[in-house]
């Protein structure tokens, strides 16, 4: 007789969710300072005092602002179920990405990069995370690389086209791109802990490592995207000056 052993748990899936309540104040904040705003303003109207109009007009455009800020938060929010990130067994979602919410399957990543963006406000930092590509996947470093040479090489582009691409040929160097990130998401509204984040990622995809990056790196890390985007918009300014 053969005894089956128990089959081992599942690991359990790592989830960050935004925060629900900070834009929730931000949208009570924000509609009470604007009612004071307009009791204000009619006030110094009633009273005959433009010259008091103005602060108060400020404290309307600011409150609106504030509003419409934890508006996008919920609304944000309520589309991914209130995940901005997370480790499962199929792989990683980020949710606060700028390219929009994004399943990555275990297949497609090759490192998990955690690092922050300094700011100038009160000399504080965002905390950061972002995903490495392999080099043969869309939006990968290495790819970039490639189809910056294959322009360059090209004998039918205009002269002015052709100068712009000089221009943008700063390579980094491929060993200075080994760890730059394809696709990043900034903390705001969420936070991620690091060392429950680590352990998850050996749990689900032990041969994907996890790697710290200072701030100092920042534009190492993700400058190379600006390149990108302006060697896309280069080519399709050259395909649409074909037709004119």
């Amino acid at each position: 007789m053969t005894t089956e052993l128990p089959d081992e748990p599942a690991p359990t899936p790592y989830v960050a969710r935004y925060r629900r309540v900070p834009p929730i104040l931000m949208i009570v904040a924000g509609a009470f300072a604007f009612g004071k705003a307009i009791r204000w303003i009619a006030g110094a109207a009633h009273g005959g005092h433009p010259d008091r109009v103005p602060p108060p007009m400020a404290l309307a455009v600011a409150s609106i602002l504030l509003t419409a800020a934890g508006a996008v938060r919920l609304a944000r929010a309520r589309r991914t179920g209130g995940i901005a990130f997370a480790v499962d067994a199929d792989g990683i979602f980020l949710a606060a990405s700028r390219d929009g919410g994004r399943r990555f399957a275990w297949d497609e990543v090759s490192a998990l990069v955690l690092f922050s963006r300094r700011t100038d406000f009160v000399h504080g930092a965002v905390r950061c995370v972002g995903l490495r590509v392999h080099p043969t996947a869309p939006g990968s470093p290495e790819r970039h690389l490639a189809e910056l040479d294959e322009a360059v090489s090209r004998h039918d582009l205009p002269l002015g086209v052709w100068a712009r691409l000089r221009r943008l040929d700063r390579r980094p160097t491929r060993e200075g791109l080994v760890l730059a990130v394809s696709f990043h998401a900034e903390a705001r509204g969420w936070r991620y802990h690091s060392a429950r984040l680590a352990r998850a990622m050996r749990a689900h995809a032990p041969g994907v490592p996890v790697v710290r990056e200072p701030s100092e790196r920042y534009y190492d890390l993700v400058g190379w995207r600006a390149d990108q985007d302006e060697l896309r918009r280069i080519l399709q300014d050259a395909e649409l000056g074909h037709w004119c």
